[in-house]
């Protein structure tokens, strides 16, 4: 099935139990993880994980015809 991605960013912390908290709060909007969240070395490390918003399946126009 192909879905339109409609927003792509990235969520990022400095530690993954504060990533963990804002990417539950995403989810309960409607968002999705996209992917394994991956860290970006340094004298702060950063914890990140790529969200995204998927178009709404609801709204779609779907026919018989053409499956998802």
């Amino acid at each position: 099935m192909n879905r339109k991605i409609l927003e792509y960013f990235t969520a990022v912390d400095t530690d993954i139990k504060s990533l963990d908290k804002q990417v539950n709060s995403l989810v309960q909007q409607g968002l999705e993880p996209y992917g394994s969240p991956y860290v970006i070395p340094g004298e702060k490390p950063q914890v990140c994980q790529a969200i995204i918003r998927y178009e709404n399946l609801d709204t779609m126009n779907v026919s018989a015809d053409i499956p998802l």
